[in-house]
């Protein structure tokens, strides 16, 4: 009874932990499992109801570890998808009833019988013992308490998680999207949401479900600490490619991840001495680094120059002041990154969004302008940086450059519907402390020292003399509509399926955008092969083209990898953690019901569906966080379980209760045709479900 789908699928990361996680993860799964029935189980025999098996996986073929205590069969199957519990005359298919019946029958002459009426409105005679021979309320009573249970316990693993500490990664900002609501309104790294919606002090997971579900039209409120200053701010989750958003991402602390210290294929990878998981960075060309938002402040201001990092190895160093015994501060200089390119100058697009208080916002620009020409302006002598390029994609850059050194530009719009040159502005650009780039491939690039971000359009503007997109053959006018990455043939681990992004072709159709694919280029390895389908005219063509690199720009990020920021929930009481555990438990109920009730529309697409192997695979990673981490995340499945069982859907525990409800008003059972037809269907939709979120777990895990 109450079947519950799950099964385990675990790629752990860390391989001296292997063992553990593999078996945290199957008993805290089967714990779930177990639970609810053992809420059908025990309330059934409170009813007085004969247990003939109570099983944790599926007996198939008789393939089973089990042992007979009394009346009742307990055992494990070897099928682990789920459990159950058989009772004298239940069948988790309604439509048997009438099977149920004749099964449950006892001789005119037995004083253990009890009249009931049947299907067909005839009275028949059954053990008292049957599921049959209770009343509606009991049978109510045995169908809910699985999911109850669920409930209970819940509230159990969170309670218990609280109370031993539960990691999790704060909602303090590293980045921002260009053009996205966090980034029109502000947000800079080091900012933390201390408050979104009802919840105090989110995770960065709270935060990412509560705008994944958030109010489209009239926006979420958010409390902002920086540093000793609160900021209150409404901010308008946007339908993405996939799912809902802000554009944030999580931050990081100074120091290098314990995997993984450089990404392959940049600077940092290729340093001497060796960047090593763990190091800690105190300082950037003798500048003290106490944050990462400081180390983004260092590499925005210096992306042309190799840059020494002071770096504190060692496991016991601290996080700031002087090495501790047993650490040592090594100097190590990483280069550059220049910018590869494909020598394609494309045509500047429209506005899409001005951040609030910037110098774009204090001009009188607005989204849907058009930028008809800008350049260096209101200084007797500029430096030599001060050309801005017609390139959309070197225009950032080069009004950073120009911010350096306090400048100021005159940004000339076009007309209206492109006609004559607009207005004129002049307009004293900032200094720029923080990185900004796509973060998604839906995303526009941007100009921070303006604070403007734009489209850029996939039609060619210009071809630069001796590139690769010139020696291709590309011609000014060819629309790209395709990208296709073709991965060197040496490459490890190089993907089977060559990744394709179909190019954005007009604002809101969040396609794959220019800006979002250059940023993406800048990670792929030496030797890869970039594939242009392109419209010359009423023809379609192909060209293939290798990335170079871009003399005299350069990307800010060198290549190392930090660490993400965790920090650790513990209760000192039972009372503290019972009353965390509870809003836990809460959250996650509410959250299935409104993930539920947009499930299928625009936001929340039936993609987002997770199956068994998906389950088993979080549940993994979770249980490599620590114990605290993999009962949350039980206490969510379990929250879960209940609120799905209890849908009103045949076979699942919530249609059972919709046939004891109808029974209960006519004073029979429900017509055995009518069950069949409605059980029949109530089949297909799961098996239907199970199979669909099984492919997207296949797609999701093999071929991502």
């Amino acid at each position: 009874m109450g079947m519950c789908v799950i099964a385990a699928a675990l790629d752990p990361d860390l391989i001296s932990h292997w063992l553990l996680v593999i078996l945290q993860v199957a008993v805290g799964l089967g714990a779930v499992i177990f639970v609810h029935e053992l809420g059908h189980f025990a309330v059934a025999k409170m009813c007085g109801v004969k247990c003939e098996k109570f099983f944790i996986g599926f007996d198939i073929g008789g393939y089973k570890i089990s042992r007979k205590w009394g009346e009742t069969e307990y055992g494990i199957g070897i099928l682990p998808l789920g459990g159950y519990v058989k009772m004298l005359g239940q069948d988790d298919n309604p439509a048997n009833i009438a099977e149920q019946v004749r099964e449950s029958q006892v001789s005119g002459a037995s004083a253990d019988g009890k009249e009931i009426v049947g299907p067909d409105g005839k009275t028949y005679l059954v053990d008292r013992r049957s599921y049959l021979a209770k009343s509606v309320p009991q049978r109510m009573a045995i169908i809910s308490a699985g999911v109850i249970m669920n409930v209970i316990f819940a509230l159990v693993f969170a309670t218990v998680a609280y109370k031993i500490g539960v990691p999790y990664q704060p909602s303090i900002v590293s980045k921002t999207a260009p053009g996205s609501s966090a980034w029109r309104a502000g947000l800079r790294p080091g900012d933390e949401v201390v408050r979104v919606g009802d919840i105090e002090n989110p995770s960065f997971q709270d935060l990412m479900g509560s705008v994944t579900l958030g109010d489209l039209e009239n926006g979420l409120p958010f409390v902002i600490q920086r540093g000793e200053r609160r900021i209150e701010k409404t901010l308008v989750p946007e339908q993405g490619a996939d799912l809902a958003r802000i554009g944030v991402a999580s931050a990081h602390l100074p120091k290098l991840s314990d995997q993984l210290a450089a990404f392959p294929h940049t600077p940092a990878a290729a340093a001497e001495p060796e960047v090593k998981p763990g190091d800690l960075v105190v300082a950037i060309d003798g500048q003290a680094v106490a944050s990462h938002a400081d180390i983004q402040r260092i590499l925005a201001a210096n992306p042309e120059k190799p840059l020494t990092f002071t770096v504190r190895r060692g496991a016991a160093a601290p996080p700031r002041g002087e090495a501790a015994a047993g650490t040592t501060d090594l100097d190590i200089t990483v280069d550059p990154r220049p910018v590869k390119s494909l020598g394609l100058v494309m045509k500047l697009g429209e506005i899409v969004a001005v951040e609030e208080n910037s110098p774009a916002a204090k001009a009188g620009l607005k989204a849907g302008d058009r930028i008809k020409s800008i350049s260096a302006a209101g200084q007797a002598e500029q430096p030599a940086a001060a050309a801005i390029s017609d390139d959309p994609m070197k225009m950032s850059e080069d009004l950073r450059q120009l911010a350096e050194s306090d400048g100021q530009v005159q940004v000339t719009l076009a007309g209206a519907n492109g006609g004559e040159p607009g207005e004129a502005k002049l307009i004293a650009l900032r200094r720029v402390e923080w990185l900004e780039e796509p973060l998604a491939t839906e995303d526009p690039m941007s100009a921070p020292a303006l604070g403007i971000a734009y489209r850029v359009s996939s039609t060619v503007e210009r071809v630069e003399p001796g590139s690769p997109a010139e020696q291709a053959g590309l011609q000014q006018g060819d629309v790209i509509t395709h990208v296709k990455i073709v991965y060197p043939e040496d490459m490890p681990d190089r993907p089977k399926k060559a990744p394709v992004f179909e190019l954005s072709q007009q604002a809101g159709d969040h396609l794959a955008t220019w800006p979002a694919l250059l940023t993406e280029l800048q990670s792929y390895p030496e030797g890869t092969q970039v594939v242009l389908t392109l419209e010359r005219g009423d023809e379609t063509q192909e060209a293939t083209l290798a990335p170079a690199i871009e003399e005299g720009y350069f990307n800010p990020e060198r290549g190392l990898a930090f660490a993400a920021i965790t920090r650790t929930r513990i209760c000192s009481t039972w009372s503290e953690a019972f009353s965390r555990g509870w809003e836990e438990t809460e959250r996650s109920l509410t959250m299935v019901y409104r993930f539920l009730q947009k499930l299928g529309t625009g936001q929340v697409p039936v993609t987002a569906l997770g199956g068994p192997m998906t389950i088993a695979q979080v549940a993994g990673f979770s249980a490599f966080e620590g114990l605290g981490k993999l009962l949350v995340f039980l206490t969510m499945l379990s929250a879960n379980l209940a609120v799905i069982n209890f849908l009103p859907i045949p076979l699942l525990d919530g249609g059972h209760m919709v046939f004891l409800a109808w029974e209960g008003l006519r004073g029979k059972p429900a017509g055995e045709k009518f069950v069949t037809a409605m059980h029949t269907a109530g089949f297909v939709f799961i098996i239907s479900l199970m199979l669909f979120v099984l492919s997207l777990d296949i797609q999701r895990i093999f071929f991502a």
